[in-house]
């Protein structure tokens, strides 16, 4: 395990991987790893070019300006980390890097498999400077199989790894979620498995080993129970729009329209089932169940008889024009109490001001010192008694700890640096 050596703006000694160094080498899909595992305590020092990363060029902005260091993408993915830069394709570069490897536990590279050998990358390479090392390589496709060299963004792998079949809507066709659902999943498999090999490197003399995460395997990880139908009983599930999929058939619509967004309720809005009679009767008290409060259709209701198509869209009449007229959340708090399992759809803005959320203090303001305000942050995944999560402070300037790292960590002299800026290293 490295000793930190460093002054971290927030000091965090009391994470659950304090102690740990990690160098991030990563393009925009492996970033968010890094970004975890500084957050569970680890130290992360972030490596770019001398100009900077390209994602720090990627929108949007803060205030809509075009400078590398208001990119939201780049305040999202890097926060907490130090940023060094050195220039890895020379070969100054690379006996920089590897002086850093010596004194780090984890290093997360991007490259596509075989390339990484070219650069001084490679596990072999790496685990001869420093045995203990644990590389953790994310790519499209995995290192190994006919597609490991092949080029892929999110969306690609959305599309190769199944998740996008069961999005959209018949009449359309499949869609991709609207955020980088790919590389959220892989990072945070990746994350794991880096976790893992660390607890293993203690039971395995100290020895480091290689993480291999495909973002199509990881998109693949994330289809519920999709696989396992076709595999049983051979039927493919796929986008059912607003309705919901059960064993290759859409049923009950779920999404209704409100008179302020959009809510979620199962079975025909909690009509069918157990809940059948209270859902009828709240309808009833404002005159709109219709034929719905009669005997026969409560008894059919509860018995959740099957459905002609003509019968379902009548349900499904029902509850849209109920919801039309009503606000979501009272809607939900209402069908909340009558045992019914309603949500409101949020958007990102009502995320921010959830109750909920906010009550269990979840946003984490971060100062950003350069701006002289503070920023609504995600905050933990999830809350650990003994060893907390802890956000780490705003993402770093270009080079902003080339100093600090490379003579405190690496030991080297003023006059080392300036000679390495001078050859344009760092």
């Amino acid at each position: 395990m490295s000793s930190n050596n460093l002054d971290t703006k927030s000091g965090f000694p009391t994470g659950a991987l304090s102690g740990y160094r990690v160098l991030d080498l990563s393009d925009e899909k492996g970033m968010l790893c890094a970004r975890l595992l500084g957050e569970m305590g680890a130290e992360v020092i972030k490596i770019e070019p001398r100009i900077g990363h390209q994602a720090r060029r990627r929108g949007p902005f803060y205030r809509d300006e075009k400078n590398s260091e208001h990119s939201l993408f780049w305040w999202a993915m890097n926060a907490g980390k130090y940023s060094v830069t050195c220039e890895l394709d020379s070969s100054e570069g690379k006996k920089v890097l590897h002086k850093l490897v010596e004194k780090c536990d984890v290093l997360i590279e991007t490259s596509v498999p075989g390339s990484s050998r070219d650069r001084g990358l490679d596990y072999r390479t790496l685990s001869r400077i420093n045995p203990s090392i644990i590389v953790a390589s994310i790519t499209n496709f995995g290192k190994t199989g006919p597609y490991r060299k092949l080029p892929a963004d999110d969306i690609v792998a959305s599309a190769l790894g199944g998740h996008m079949y069961l999005n959209g809507d018949p009449n359309r066709g499949p869609v991709r979620t609207t955020v980088q659902q790919a590389w959220a999943q892989v990072n945070a498999q990746a994350a794991v498995g880096i976790s893992i090999a660390l607890y293993s490197r203690g039971l395995n003399g100290g020895l480091g080993q290689q993480v291999d995460v495909s973002m199509q395997e990881s998109m693949a990880n994330a289809m519920d129970n999709a696989q396992q139908t076709w595999d049983i009983l051979k039927i493919n599930n796929y986008g059912p729009g607003v309705g919901r999929m059960r064993e290759g058939q859409i049923g009950a619509r779920y999404i209704y329209e409100t008179l302020d967004g959009w809510v979620a309720c199962l079975g025909y809005g909690g009509l069918v089932g157990v809940t059948a009679d209270s859902i009828v009767d709240w309808f009833n008290e404002s005159g709109e169940a219709h034929v719905l409060n009669s005997s026969t259709w409560r008894k059919r209701l509860s018995m959740m008889d099957l459905f002609t198509e003509e019968e379902q869209n009548l349900l499904e009449e029902v509850v849209a024009k109920f919801c039309k007229k009503r606000r979501k959340d009272d809607l939900v708090k209402e069908a909340q109490r009558r045992g019914a399992g309603w949500a409101p759809v949020y958007d990102p803005r009502e995320i921010v001001e959830s109750v909920q959320l906010n009550e269990r203090d979840y946003w984490i303001r971060v100062y950003h010192d350069d701006l002289g305000e503070s920023f609504f942050y995600p905050g933990p995944p999830f809350r650990l008694s003994k060893t907390p999560w802890r956000q780490r402070g705003r993402a770093p300037f270009i080079g902003e700890h080339n100093d600090a790292i490379y003579s405190d960590l690496l030991s080297l002299s003023s006059e080392d640096l300036r000679t390495m800026r001078r050859r344009m290293i760092v």
